[in-house]
Protein backbone atom coordinates (compact mmCIF):
# COMPACT_ATOMS: atom_id res chain seq x y z
CA UNK A 1 0.00 0.00 0.00
CA UNK A 2 1.38 3.26 -0.93
CA UNK A 3 0.67 6.15 1.28
CA UNK A 4 1.33 9.89 0.55
CA UNK A 5 1.78 11.61 4.40
CA UNK A 6 2.38 15.60 3.89
CA UNK A 7 3.89 17.17 7.24
CA UNK A 8 4.15 20.53 8.34
CA UNK A 9 7.69 22.53 8.11
CA UNK A 10 9.21 25.72 8.50
CA UNK A 11 11.56 26.55 5.03
CA UNK A 12 12.79 29.16 3.06
CA UNK A 13 13.16 26.84 0.37
CA UNK A 14 9.60 26.16 -1.24
CA UNK A 15 9.63 23.41 -4.53
CA UNK A 16 7.22 22.70 -6.91
CA UNK A 17 4.26 20.23 -5.57
CA UNK A 18 4.15 22.42 -1.84
CA UNK A 19 1.40 23.41 -0.22
CA UNK A 20 -0.15 26.36 1.50
CA UNK A 21 -3.19 26.74 3.69
CA UNK A 22 -4.77 30.16 2.52
CA UNK A 23 -7.97 30.91 4.86
CA UNK A 24 -10.07 28.17 4.00
CA UNK A 25 -8.34 27.11 0.92
CA UNK A 26 -5.11 25.59 0.12
CA UNK A 27 -2.49 26.35 -2.59
CA UNK A 28 -0.20 23.97 -4.77
CA UNK A 29 3.24 25.68 -5.74
CA UNK A 30 3.02 25.40 -9.40
CA UNK A 31 6.52 26.82 -10.54
CA UNK A 32 9.82 28.64 -8.99
CA UNK A 33 11.96 31.34 -10.32
CA UNK A 34 14.01 33.97 -9.24
CA UNK A 35 11.01 36.33 -9.10
CA UNK A 36 9.43 33.75 -6.46
CA UNK A 37 6.90 30.82 -5.92
CA UNK A 38 3.75 31.02 -8.16
CA UNK A 39 1.27 29.17 -6.78
CA UNK A 40 -2.76 28.40 -7.48
CA UNK A 41 -5.43 27.86 -5.34
CA UNK A 42 -6.99 24.35 -5.46
CA UNK A 43 -10.16 24.99 -5.03
CA UNK A 44 -12.36 27.50 -6.98
CA UNK A 45 -13.32 30.57 -4.90
CA UNK A 46 -16.55 30.29 -3.20
CA UNK A 47 -18.30 32.68 -5.38
CA UNK A 48 -18.24 32.17 -9.08
CA UNK A 49 -18.21 35.35 -11.55
CA UNK A 50 -18.33 36.04 -14.90
CA UNK A 51 -15.21 37.44 -16.65
CA UNK A 52 -17.19 41.00 -17.84
CA UNK A 53 -20.96 41.64 -16.66
CA UNK A 54 -21.03 42.86 -20.19
CA UNK A 55 -20.79 40.02 -22.95
CA UNK A 56 -17.45 41.57 -24.05
CA UNK A 57 -13.83 40.19 -24.46
CA UNK A 58 -12.78 43.04 -25.66
CA UNK A 59 -9.77 44.99 -23.81
CA UNK A 60 -9.05 41.06 -22.60
CA UNK A 61 -8.66 40.03 -19.17
CA UNK A 62 -6.92 42.95 -18.43
CA UNK A 63 -9.40 45.16 -19.12
CA UNK A 64 -12.26 42.60 -17.42
CA UNK A 65 -14.68 43.07 -14.60
CA UNK A 66 -13.15 39.77 -13.13
CA UNK A 67 -9.81 41.03 -13.03
CA UNK A 68 -10.91 43.88 -10.84
CA UNK A 69 -12.73 41.86 -9.07
CA UNK A 70 -9.87 39.56 -7.56
CA UNK A 71 -7.93 42.90 -6.38
CA UNK A 72 -11.24 44.05 -4.33
CA UNK A 73 -10.79 43.62 -0.74
CA UNK A 74 -13.68 41.62 -0.63
CA UNK A 75 -11.04 38.75 -2.47
CA UNK A 76 -7.93 39.93 -0.73
CA UNK A 77 -9.56 39.45 2.41
CA UNK A 78 -9.25 35.81 2.28
CA UNK A 79 -5.11 36.13 1.44
CA UNK A 80 -4.55 38.07 4.55
CA UNK A 81 -2.20 35.76 6.34
CA UNK A 82 -0.30 35.39 3.51
CA UNK A 83 -0.36 39.15 2.25
CA UNK A 84 2.90 40.13 4.25
CA UNK A 85 5.13 37.23 1.38
CA UNK A 86 2.79 37.84 -1.57
CA UNK A 87 4.31 39.71 -4.27
CA UNK A 88 2.54 42.07 -6.95
CA UNK A 89 3.08 40.66 -10.93
CA UNK A 90 4.29 42.47 -14.13
CA UNK A 91 1.28 44.69 -13.61
CA UNK A 92 1.04 45.27 -9.97
CA UNK A 93 -1.87 42.71 -9.03
CA UNK A 94 -1.89 40.53 -6.31
CA UNK A 95 -3.85 37.98 -8.05
CA UNK A 96 -4.54 36.57 -11.50
CA UNK A 97 -6.13 33.91 -13.26
CA UNK A 98 -3.59 31.78 -15.26
CA UNK A 99 -3.06 31.52 -19.14
CA UNK A 100 -4.33 28.58 -20.83
CA UNK A 101 -0.25 28.09 -21.88
CA UNK A 102 0.28 27.80 -18.13
CA UNK A 103 -2.50 24.92 -18.11
CA UNK A 104 -2.04 22.90 -21.44
CA UNK A 105 1.51 24.48 -22.91
CA UNK A 106 2.06 23.75 -26.84
CA UNK A 107 -0.96 21.28 -26.69
CA UNK A 108 -3.27 24.83 -27.03
CA UNK A 109 -6.35 24.49 -29.71
CA UNK A 110 -6.01 26.40 -32.79
CA UNK A 111 -9.05 29.18 -31.28
CA UNK A 112 -6.68 29.91 -28.44
CA UNK A 113 -5.10 33.27 -28.53
CA UNK A 114 -1.51 32.09 -27.91
CA UNK A 115 -0.03 33.98 -24.45
CA UNK A 116 3.35 33.07 -24.49
CA UNK A 117 3.69 31.22 -21.26
CA UNK A 118 5.31 27.66 -20.67
CA UNK A 119 3.09 25.09 -18.87
CA UNK A 120 3.30 24.43 -15.25
CA UNK A 121 5.05 21.15 -14.36
CA UNK A 122 1.89 19.63 -12.48
CA UNK A 123 -0.30 20.93 -14.79
CA UNK A 124 0.59 18.02 -17.71
CA UNK A 125 -1.52 16.35 -15.65
CA UNK A 126 -5.38 16.90 -16.91
CA UNK A 127 -6.29 16.19 -13.39
CA UNK A 128 -4.28 19.38 -11.97
CA UNK A 129 -6.31 21.28 -13.96
CA UNK A 130 -9.33 20.64 -12.82
CA UNK A 131 -11.25 21.96 -9.58
CA UNK A 132 -14.41 22.42 -7.59
CA UNK A 133 -16.45 24.98 -5.87
CA UNK A 134 -18.34 23.62 -2.66
CA UNK A 135 -16.92 20.41 -3.67
CA UNK A 136 -18.50 20.43 -6.90
CA UNK A 137 -16.57 20.11 -10.04
CA UNK A 138 -17.13 23.14 -12.33
CA UNK A 139 -15.59 25.11 -15.50
CA UNK A 140 -12.99 27.80 -14.59
CA UNK A 141 -11.86 31.16 -16.21
CA UNK A 142 -8.43 31.02 -18.34
CA UNK A 143 -6.86 34.83 -19.17
CA UNK A 144 -7.09 33.85 -22.92
CA UNK A 145 -9.86 35.39 -25.33
CA UNK A 146 -11.27 32.94 -27.81
CA UNK A 147 -9.43 34.15 -31.62
CA UNK A 148 -11.82 36.04 -33.71
CA UNK A 149 -14.69 37.12 -31.40
CA UNK A 150 -15.98 39.50 -29.71
CA UNK A 151 -17.68 37.79 -26.39
CA UNK A 152 -15.89 34.54 -26.19
CA UNK A 153 -13.02 33.82 -23.31
CA UNK A 154 -11.27 30.29 -22.80
CA UNK A 155 -11.38 27.70 -19.61
CA UNK A 156 -11.01 24.89 -18.22
CA UNK A 157 -13.66 22.53 -18.19
CA UNK A 158 -14.42 19.54 -15.48
CA UNK A 159 -12.43 16.99 -17.19
CA UNK A 160 -9.72 19.48 -17.42
CA UNK A 161 -9.65 20.48 -21.32
CA UNK A 162 -9.60 23.82 -23.08
CA UNK A 163 -13.10 25.08 -23.49
CA UNK A 164 -14.80 28.56 -24.14
CA UNK A 165 -17.80 30.29 -23.09
CA UNK A 166 -19.43 33.71 -23.17
CA UNK A 167 -17.63 36.48 -20.94
CA UNK A 168 -20.95 37.08 -19.26
CA UNK A 169 -21.38 33.72 -18.35
CA UNK A 170 -20.74 32.30 -14.50
CA UNK A 171 -17.77 30.17 -14.16
CA UNK A 172 -15.00 29.04 -11.17
CA UNK A 173 -12.04 31.72 -10.22
CA UNK A 174 -9.11 30.13 -9.37
CA UNK A 175 -6.19 32.54 -8.63
CA UNK A 176 -2.87 32.48 -8.93
CA UNK A 177 -0.46 34.43 -6.81
CA UNK A 178 3.24 34.78 -6.16
CA UNK A 179 5.05 34.11 -2.87
CA UNK A 180 8.56 35.72 -2.61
Amino acid sequence: MKIERMTEIETPDIQIGDRLRVGRYTATCQKVTEKGATFLLDQYLDRPMPMNKKNTNHGGYDNSDLRKYLQSDTVLSDFEEIRPYMKPWNNGDLLRIPFAGEMFGDNLPSWVKPDGHEQWPLMTDAHNRTASRCGDPEWGWLANTFRDTSTIFCLVNTGGHADAWDASNVLGVRPAFLIA
